[in-house]
């Protein structure tokens, strides 16, 4: 008679705590399963977004009203996938930075030779870009001699003023790509964290089924004994 209640004491205290574990594990699986699929999902892109270059930023004396795009915007022309259309859109900018600085006095810039100086200038530092990014170049430059003409331009080195921007161009571009790193670093690591979540959410719902088969048996058991 004693043995008979030890054991339905047993059973009972063992069913209660298989169907606490039971519980546990079925959260663990609901918890781990959206954490892993948060953490898969992450992603992280190494596009760069065209560089935003202020005149005022090179001489700040100088008072411009600046129709600058906002920083961290996507460039503003969609870059087609004909070439041709491309090289026209380019060579545009271009003849009009060639334009601007034809505009400017006399003593501030050189203009014998300044149009195939100046192709070939650009063409050297554009030329490790992607064709987003060299659009960019170009359409920054030429705001900015665009800018030069508006306020006069006598007091401006232009060979300082082309050499700035490149190094202001390079130098924001840099800062994105060290950025995009960081991200694609984090976001492979939120992978690798969401697969292993992934692995013990399939070892929680081992346990889950094995408590729920358990609790299953003592239903038959007690029913059997009933």
């Amino acid at each position: 008679m004693m043995i008979n209640f030890i054991e339905r004491g047993f059973f009972s205290i063992v069913q209660k705590l298989g169907l606490i574990f039971a519980i546990i594990s079925f959260a663990l699986i609901v918890f781990l399963g959206m954490f892993s699929y948060e953490k898969i999902n992450s992603q992280a892109t190494d596009e760069i977004k065209a560089p935003v270059i202020e005149l005022a930023k090179y001489q700040n004396p100088i008072s411009l009203q600046i129709d600058a795009a906002q920083p961290g915007l996507i460039l503003e022309n969609t870059i087609s996938n004909n070439q041709t259309v491309f090289d026209q859109e380019f060579d545009t900018h271009v003849d009009q930075i060639l334009a601007h600085l034809q505009a400017l006095p006399d003593g501030v810039i050189g203009k014998e030779d300044m149009q195939f100086k100046i192709k070939v200038m650009i063409k050297i530092k554009t030329n490790n870009y992607n064709p987003s990014l060299r659009l960019s170049y170009v359409q920054s430059l030429s705001k900015l001699t665009k800018q030069l003409v508006n306020v006069g331009g006598d007091k401006i080195n232009i060979d300082d003023f082309l050499h700035w921007h490149d190094q202001e161009f390079v130098r924001q571009v840099d800062v994105q790509t060290q950025q995009n790193l960081m991200k694609i670093g984090t976001a492979r690591s939120d992978q690798m964290a969401g697969f292993m979540s992934l692995g013990m959410a399939g070892i929680a719902l081992g346990f889950f089924i094995m408590f729920v088969m358990m609790l299953v048996m003592f239903r038959i058991e007690k029913n059997t004994r009933a």
